[in-house]
Order: structure tokens, then sequence, then C-alpha cells
């Protein structure tokens, strides 16, 4: 995307800790960053200046992120040692009951700290949050989450207000439940996150198929998926004995696809095909269930440095996707790795019908299993589905459009 000018301001408010890009949301906000960028903002970040430290009175920002960003307001911290550090006693007591909470853990007590995502701030930190941004008011004003919505309605310089949806909070609560899994973060609902983002003039989306619906009825004119763009690799191994690869961190949605795989799908695989072999990579293998850590023709890679090498038509990555807010950014790497790709429906919901005919999809176990034995035996299709399968994601995952619409709105009087 070509460079502009940075006369145009963007300001940012979080309510999170920054030190990671590996996550989905860290990887997100890396291309939000790149993206804003290259259509010439200068980007300042207002933190919340309790919420955003979580339990630990320390924080720093990933040197990724901060390469995008021109300015770091963080109020009511030192910064040392290439880290924020808060002067707030109510976080340092926050810590203390974490450094109990841990000595407990290790006492073998089951315990649970608390989970600051998508928690409301308070009124007085919302109201801290609206005034460092008024201080130096830009031509975009984005809450990233729509927990942070409510800094919005507080801002009295004028500004065009956005919000950057990761994902739509009362949905994520909603799958959780239904797949009967435990969560610590703060189950909101669809008023009260429709409340929260009331003053936005424009949102940005990390996921096509939640922009049709979040918020009802917004102008679709005013709304834009932001896409996932996942990274360029190297050269791609073109041969190789055909094996299944599994991709992800340990993420709750990763975890869960992956054991269920291992519960459902990988014994059917090898009653059919008990040659087949399944490679793991990433830090989700660490969080594989007790019972399956010793499943059959499993190798567990941990992270690995060149991704290329697990590469190439003959790897065929799976997402077998049951619990997703969001957009499946391993969709995107396995492709732009030249894989063939099986998944569920779910896997593919975020990209809105803009990858479709690239990617195997099967909406059952049998179906998943029947489709991966297929194509473990079949080299002319695995060919077929990765051949030039880098450069048309490439392609559909450009973000030029986000760039222009930043540009639209900050053009538009607030």
């Amino acid at each position: 995307m070509p460079m502009t000018n940075t006369s145009k301001t963007m300001t940012l408010l979080v309510q999170r800790q920054l030190d990671a890009i590996t996550t989905g949301n860290g990887a997100f906000l890396e291309t939000f960053l790149r993206t804003a960028k290259a259509a010439g903002f200068r980007v300042r970040i207002v933190f919340a200046p309790w919420h955003a430290f979580g339990n630990r009175p320390f924080a720093s920002i990933h040197p990724r992120l901060r390469a995008l960003i021109d300015e770091v307001v963080w109020e009511g911290t030192v910064e040392a040692g290439g880290r924020y550090w808060s002067i707030s006693p109510r976080i340092w007591a926050r810590f203390g009951v974490r450094l109990v909470h841990e000595l407990m853990r290790r006492a073998g007590m089951k315990v649970q700290w608390r989970n600051y995502f998508g928690r409301p701030m308070s009124s007085a930190e919302v109201a801290r949050m609206s005034q460092a941004a008024d201080r130096d008011p830009a031509d975009l004003t984005i809450a990233e989450y729509s927990s942070v919505g409510p800094v919005l309605d507080q801002l009295r310089q004028p500004t065009r207000k956005g919000v950057f949806v990761h994902d739509v909070l009362w949905m994520r609560a909603q799958r959780y439940r239904e797949k009967g899994l435990e969560f610590d973060f703060y189950e909101t609902t669809e008023a009260e996150e429709c409340g929260w983002v009331k003053s936005a003039d424009f949102f940005v989306h990390a996921s096509a198929n939640e922009m049709a619906f979040f918020p009802p009825e917004f102008p679709a004119d005013h709304a834009v998926w932001l896409r996932p763009v996942p990274p360029e690799f190297g050269e791609i191994p073109s041969e190789g004995k055909p094996q299944v690869v599994f991709l992800g961190t340990t993420h709750a949605g990763n975890v869960d696809a992956l054991n269920h795989f291992l519960e459902d799908i990988w014994p059917i695989i090898l009653k059919r095909q008990p040659d087949a072999e399944l490679k793991v990579a990433g830090s989700v293998g660490d969080a594989i269930a007790p019972a399956l850590k010793k499943s059959p023709n499993m190798t567990l890679l941990g992270r690995v440095e060149k991704l290329e090498d697990i590469g190439g038509p003959h790897a065929i990555g799976i997402a077998p996707t049951r619990l997703a807010t969001g957009v499946s950014i391993k969709v995107a790497e396995y492709l732009m790795l030249g894989m063939p790709v099986v998944a569920y429906p779910l896997a593919m919901e975020g990209f809105g019908g803009r990858l479709d005919g690239m990617v195997d999809i099967a909406e059952t176990p049998d179906a998943f299993a029947d489709t991966v034995v297929r194509l473990l035996n079949n080299s002319e299709e695995r060919k077929r589905l990765s051949d030039g399968a880098p450069a048309r994601t490439r392609e559909i995952l450009s973000n030029q459009e986000v760039a222009d619409f930043l540009n639209a709105e900050a053009a538009l009087k607030p």
C-alpha cells in the first residue's frame, strides 16, 4: 500500500497489555497498525491507567507493535528498563493477591485469577482515558474492543469515533457455554455490548461475518473488514510424505479443536489409513488432554522456527474449529504455506465467503475424516488445492480497502 503524508492522526484506546504478538488479537492489532501507517496516520496509543495492567504492576509493548506507534500515553506509570510500571497502590495490591494465588496453586490448590478481558471499566477510569485523548485531539479516535466504547461517550473534542472489533464479546461467551467450556472473562449481553458502542461513527471488524450483524442495523458504508495478513514464507517444499498438520497456540479454540480432532476424528482416519501421520506445531501441543497425549502416529513439534519446513502440497492443514469468534488465522497461514486445507464451516465464517473454493469443507467428524483420507491418497487433488494458493490468498486478503476506508472516515466532519 502506498505511503501518504503523516498529517492525519489516530488515537487508539486500549485496555489490555500489548506484550504478545503470537495471539490472534496481537496479530490483528499489528495488521491494523500497519494498515493505519500505510494510510498515512500518526498513531497514538492511550492505555487504560489501571485496567491495562491486569494483575501485575508492570507491562511492556512488543517491539514489532512499538515500532508502529508514534506516541504512548499511559497515565499513572513510569517507564524504566523497557517497561511501564504502575504507581497505583490498587495495582500493586492486585499483584499481591496474584502472588498469594500463585503460592496456593503451587501448593496444589485450585485458584483462578481475575480476568479483566472485556470487563467494563469504572467511570473514573473512563474519564481519565477520555481526558487523555482530548488533550491531543485526533482525526480518528478508535476503541480497541467494544468494552472500551464508553470512553467515546466522554470525548469532548471533535473527532470521528470508531471501534476496532476483534470479537463480538456477547457471542464469545455464548459459544463457550454452548460447548460446555469454562471461561473466566466477563460475560456481557448483546444489549449491554451495543450500549457500549452507541457513540461510534464507524467500525473496523476482524471478522467479515460479524460485520454483517454487529451492531444491528448499522450503515454498511461505515464498516469495513480488516483481513488477516499471514506472514510471507520462504521457499516451500514441493514434495514430501503425505501428512496431516495442526498449527496453533494455546488459545481455547485451538485447544478444543485439537482435542476434538484427536478424540473424534483421528481414530476414524487411522482405522481407514493406519499409516497416517499427524504433526502438531505450536504451543497448543502442551494443552492436549492427558488421555490423548499418547495418540498414535502423532508428533508434537512444539514451536517451529521455520513453518516452511512443515508446509507444501503434501501437508494437509486442518481446522476442526468448533469454538470461534473473529477469524481463524490458521486457515490463511495454511494457504500461504501452499497446503491443501480441510475445515469445519465455523473456521471459515470470519472470511465471509472470500476463500470459498480454496478449502475443503466438512461438516461432521466422519466427513472430515473422509476428506483427510481422500487427500492423503490423492496427490493430484492436493496439488490442485495448493497450486497458486499463496498468491490468491495474498490478493484476497489485501487491506488496501481498509486504508482507503480510514482515510475516507478521517475526511468526514466529526
